[in-house]
């Protein structure tokens, strides 16, 4: 293409380059010459945006009409007329008027304009849950226990019946205020004096049962009486 030898590989090399190089050219200047066109383009279209807002704004600016602009009235706040505590006495305004005040408006207006706090009755359905009420409670309940069946006691007989697991202090009282004392007793429990008792003094449902009072009080109760 050049004049040089196509057979020899280092000039076909060189003409490879030189062709490559050609070709790179001519897409650069193409490319100026597209993104020169594009930009006298944008630039054109701009000027002439720039040409239809300052029409529109020159439009608006001359179409406008004058604004008449309110004085400013400024608030002045009255204060109301002085009232004398007797009714009797007239009361005097501002512009020193004397003017006699009725004093059954003075009254109405009292009664009209006072505040009605509604009075709420007390519900009588609450219960006491003081201790000395809850043991009260359960001692009024006290002949439903079947003590023919658990046996009898008296105080001077009671265990330490905090130590099955499960009793507090509180518990024990009201134990004792049923008239269960021993561990005998409790040892003695059917499955109705358990319902019974649980109901009796006021406890969680089934809680003797998974607590396992009886057990717990026969193992106590043997102990006691080796």
């Amino acid at each position: 293409m050049f004049g040089l030898d196509p057979l020899n590989q280092t000039v076909a090399f060189t003409e490879i380059v030189l062709l490559l190089a050609l070709a790179a050219f001519v897409g650069w200047l193409l490319g100026r010459l597209v993104r020169a066109s594009r930009v006298s383009a944008l630039r054109k279209a701009i000027i002439d945006k720039e040409t239809e807002l300052a029409d529109c704004r020159q439009s608006k600016t001359g179409g406008r009409s004058a604004q008449v602009v309110a004085p400013h009235v400024s608030r002045v706040d009255v204060p109301p007329p002085f009232v004398h505590a007797d009714p009797l006495l007239p009361a005097f305004s501002n512009d020193d008027t004397p003017e006699l005040i009725d004093e059954h408006s003075i009254v109405d207006s009292a009664y009209t304009t006072s505040t009605i706090i509604p009075i709420l009755p007390v519900s009588a359905d609450v219960p006491d849950n003081s201790e000395a009420a809850v043991l009260s409670r359960i001692a009024a309940r006290a002949g439903e226990v079947n003590f023919d069946r658990i046996g009898r006691a008296v105080a001077t007989e009671a265990d330490d019946l905090k130590d099955i697991v499960g009793v507090g202090p509180f518990l024990e009282r009201k134990l004792h205020s049923l008239g269960i004392y021993t561990f005998r007793q409790i040892a003695n429990f059917t499955n109705e004096d358990i319902d019974k008792v649980n109901e009796l003094i006021e406890f969680f449902p089934g809680r003797i049962e998974r607590d396992n009072w009886v057990e717990q009080a026969k193992e106590f109760y043997e102990r006691k009486a080796r």
